[in-house]
């Protein structure tokens, strides 16, 4: 049926006035804000080399690449039972007590002796020439008494020196938390180097997070100030993650400043992986030395490849 021509003129004049109102509202509502985003790449908090002091046989290992290991937990151990045997030894000298003993007790006697030959020297029964050896004696053994306890004081450091020499040749964890065993550059039966590293062990949880910026927007952002964090292709999942460090030095070549965050790690992420670092609103729009920054970011990724 044909509709009348007020009533397709009122039509057209509804519809009009609807789009009239879309358009208004699409241009009056506020665009969504742009995250102002860096790029930097995560680290691990604690990356230790970790070597004997001194040259000897591996003996046991009991882990291997990849292992997770907490504070105490050994990793690695020189053949150590001759230094072991050699610890006893010094133990039992250490704590022995004979040769002071037997050094008192031989002065007791010259003291006697020579209180003797005062008494007697007083009846007229002993030279003076007796009574003078006898005091030389008295003082000969109490030197003897004094030798005797330095000796003892000295084999109980040698003890400890041997004690630590047999400590260091057993490498464990020193790590606190959790930490990952990353490479081993040893075999069991292979004798170490002191000037060369055994093995890797990284401490994933926290990371860390480094990143650089232009001095201009660096110099807005505090340590302990928090920033968040998300992994590249993870776009939803931002991370607080804290400011710990702020380079001293800015680069004057590019005219940036390397930065540092902390960030938790619960789910043991794997570490040298690209990020970006959510920026305050505040800090404002990149100046030209951003490409500097970029390009530092860039290099400091690549790195860590």
């Amino acid at each position: 049926m044909k509709l009348p021509h007020w009533a397709r003129t009122t039509s057209f004049a509804v519809a009009l006035l609807a789009l009239s109102s879309t358009s208004l509202v699409a241009q009056q509502a506020p665009a969504a804000p742009t995250d102002i985003t860096v790029g930097g790449i995560t680290k691990p908090s604690n990356h230790s080399k970790l070597n004997f002091p001194q040259f000897g046989q591996v003996l046991e290992m009991p882990v291997k690449e990849g292992d997770v290991v907490k504070k105490g937990d050994v990793l690695l151990r020189q053949d150590d039972r001759q230094e072991r045997a050699l610890l006893e030894g010094l133990r039992l000298e250490a704590e022995s007590l004979v040769r002071v003993e037997a050094a008192e007790a031989d002065l007791k006697i010259k003291q006697i002796q020579h209180k003797r030959l005062e008494e007697l020297a007083k009846n007229g029964n002993a030279t003076p020439t007796e009574l003078e050896e006898a005091w030389v004696k008295v003082v000969y053994a109490d030197a003897q008494v004094k030798i005797a306890r330095l000796e003892n004081q000295k084999a109980k450091q040698e003890f400890e020196r041997q004690r630590i020499k047999v400590e260091q040749m057993t490498l464990d964890s020193k790590i606190e938390g959790v930490a990952t065993v990353e490479t081993i550059d040893v075999q069991i039966g292979e004798v170490t180097d002191p000037q060369k590293p055994v093995m890797t062990v990284v401490k994933n949880d926290p990371l860390w997070v480094e990143f650089f910026l232009p001095t201009i927007q660096s110099s807005k952002l505090k340590v302990g100030q928090q920033l968040d964090v998300r992994y590249l292709g993870d776009a939803q999942q931002w991370h607080p993650a804290k400011i710990i460090y702020k380079a001293p030095v800015a680069d004057a070549a590019s005219d940036t400043q390397k930065l540092r965050l902390e960030m938790g790690n619960k789910s043991m992420t794997d570490t040298g992986l690209q990020v970006l670092v959510r920026l305050p609103s505040d800090i404002g729009p990149a100046a030209q030395p951003a490409a500097s920054a970029a390009a530092a970011n860039t290099a400091a990724a690549a790195t860590a490849r």
